[in-house]
């Protein structure tokens, strides 16, 4: 692991990729090792696009221990943390404390499943952070793969009462962020890959630059 003093850093949000527990809805399209294989693309773009921003990255799993993580991710992290919480909206909420707990000033967290999250989305994050309390990526789907927040305009509150895995989180966590009367800034949209029809969006995209992934796509004849 990388070790780090810097006071900005990336929490990216993972899962241990195991075939049949990771992007399961693309299995039947891809098979459990592709759909795997694809998931450990998008992270390995991800990873490349937060190094070239210069942020130290806080790892945090779904797993127990971590043991099941890629070397390579686990190589590139300066911190490696379990998860906390049962909802989406626990997890992040902790690991926003916990970063804040160690004199974080602030944080940008992400999602895992999303290459088009380049070097210029994340280094736009915490310009955006610098004049606004909050600032947020929307997915296409209706929920969002970014959100970045300093320690000292942090209220836990926008995590709760969200319809999580909906299409109305983002509206409901703009509504949160209003009435905690906190500054949000809009970065552009992008798209997350869950479904097949989020695949096929991807591949649509003139503009896809992953690397990882597009090389794993063209090898399963998506692109």
């Amino acid at each position: 692991m990388k070790e780090t003093n810097d006071s900005n850093i990336v929490a990216l949000f993972v899962r241990v990729p195991v075939p049949g527990r990771v992007k399961t809805r693309l299995a039947s399209y891809l098979g459990d090792e592709g759909a795997c294989s694809l998931y450990r693309s998008m992270v390995a773009d991800i990873l490349c696009n937060i190094a070239a921003c210069g942020f130290p990255i806080y790892l945090f799993h779904d797993g127990r221990d971590g043991s099941g993580l890629p070397r390579e991710w686990v190589a590139a992290s300066s911190r490696i943390i379990t998860q906390e919480g049962d909802s989406i909206g626990e997890r992040m909420a902790a690991a926003f404390e916990h970063c804040f707990m160690e004199n974080i000033v602030q944080v940008i967290l992400i999602g895992s499943d999303i290459p088009g999250l380049d070097a210029q989305v994340i280094s736009s994050t915490s310009r955006a952070l610098e004049s606004h309390d909050v600032a947020i990526a929307p997915a296409a789907d209706g929920g969002y793969c970014l959100i970045g927040m300093r320690r000292g305009n942090y209220r836990a509150d926008v995590f709760q009462n969200i319809p999580w895995s909906s299409n109305f989180v983002l509206r409901a966590t703009l509504e949160r962020c209003a009435e905690c009367k906190l500054e949000v800034a809009l970065l552009k949209t992008m798209q997350d890959i869950d479904t097949i029809d989020d695949l096929k969006a991807y591949c649509r995209d003139q503009e896809k630059k992953a690397a990882a992934t597009n090389s794993v796509l063209e090898s399963a004849g998506f692109l």
